[in-house]
């Protein structure tokens, strides 16, 4: 199984979000993209978001009819703070084992992601 993970605090979602996972459903054959709210994200806590309930309904509302996108609460059913690496391993040990993960992230996620971990989850 492929599977693309796309995190995120979609605050709100709108249409960058939605092209960049279905042009990651496409371009890399995925056979779903689950997309994860971020319920309480460490590097933004100085921000003021809607309320993760809040958020996961409009992501719900966003993707309804997209039979590739599936909704995951791993992070807004979990005590915080969440970290990505923490949603992707449970993710992953929650798939068929062998499944072939796909980390998808914006460009603006991309700008203060740390890296040194990554090798770690796969």
């Amino acid at each position: 199984m492929r599977v693309g993970i796309f995190g995120g605090t979609f605050d709100p979602p709108h249409i960058g979000h939605l092209i960049l996972a279905e042009e990651a459903w496409f371009q890399l054959k995925l056979d779903a993209v689950i997309i994860v709210p971020a319920g309480d994200p460490p590097h933004k806590r100085n921000r003021r978001l809607s309320a993760a309930a809040s958020r996961v309904r409009m992501v719900k509302a966003a993707i309804v009819g997209n039979d590739h996108f599936v909704l995951s609460r791993v992070d807004v059913d979990r005590p915080g703070p969440h970290y990505t690496i923490d949603m992707v391993r449970l993710l992953r040990d929650s798939l068929p084992a062998g499944s072939e993960l796909f980390f998808l992230m914006g460009s603006d996620s991309c700008v203060t992601c740390p890296t040194g971990t990554w090798p770690i989850v796969w």
